[in-house]
């Protein structure tokens, strides 16, 4: 049985993600600015419910395969390669890709799922001068989770223009945003490992201004210091 088909059975529990939700959700995971252990996220996978294993070599089978996919996902994002899976592509309607068996809404959501569940990660550490360009990033990626939360942008932001013309643009610059986020969540990844690595504190950034003092030890102001290792 392969993965796809386990997750999407309906004997699964209620709020399981789908096979294109996990995708999401594990590039969210694995984009995270901090690592997220498989015992911290597994258990979302079914939403904290017994995932109803048939004998235990299913089990182990579909844990090793969720395994493989992390682990694929997170090598595209370490190498500054990520994409969109190539078996969750976008349907030739743009407004299709807003139903809800539609591979890139399923994929939205599951990656709301995770940005969403790891919101208190990225509000610690990510720079108060990124704060717009993931505001962006977000409404791009989440934007063919449903029609509804489409609309909603559409409202937004464009409320002049049609909503297939905006799904047309957000359709065109969705891969850049894939890219853009996993890079960001990476780069703040890797300046907190050699802040670890050289035994200094990481930095809050709801607990830091930009002409305060790093915390670092230093004696230089954030802007000067971390606050420009990070952006």
């Amino acid at each position: 049985m392969s993965l796809a088909t386990f997750l999407n059975d309906p004997a699964r529990p209620e709020g399981t993600l789908r096979y294109h939700e996990l995708q999401g959700f594990l590039f969210a995971i694995a984009s995270a600015p901090e690592l997220i252990q498989p015992s911290e996220w597994m258990p979302l996978v079914f939403d904290d419910a017994e995932p109803g294993y048939a004998s235990l070599d299913e089990a182990n089978e579909v844990l090793g395969e969720i395994t493989s996919l992390y682990n694929e996902v997170n090598a595209s994002v370490i190498a500054d390669t990520a994409v969109l899976p190539a078996d969750c592509v976008f349907r030739d309607d743009v407004l299709s890709n807003l139903d809800d068996a539609a591979p890139v809404s399923q994929w939205s959501r599951g990656f709301v799922s995770g940005h969403t569940w790891l919101g208190e990660v990225w509000d610690s550490y990510l720079p108060e001068d990124f704060n717009q360009e993931v505001a962006a990033m977000l409404v791009v990626l989440s934007f063919f989770a449903s029609a509804g939360i489409a609309e909603s942008f559409r409202q937004e932001t464009a409320p002049d223009e049609p909503l297939d013309a905006l799904a047309t643009t957000i359709r065109r610059v969705f891969p850049q945003a894939v890219a853009e986020y996993a890079q960001l969540g990476r780069s703040i990844s890797r300046v907190l490992a050699e802040r670890e690595k050289a035994g200094r504190t990481p930095w809050h950034r709801q607990k830091i201004g930009r002409n305060e003092q790093c915390p670092c030890g230093s004696g230089r102001k954030y802007k000067k210091c971390c606050g420009t290792s990070a952006s």
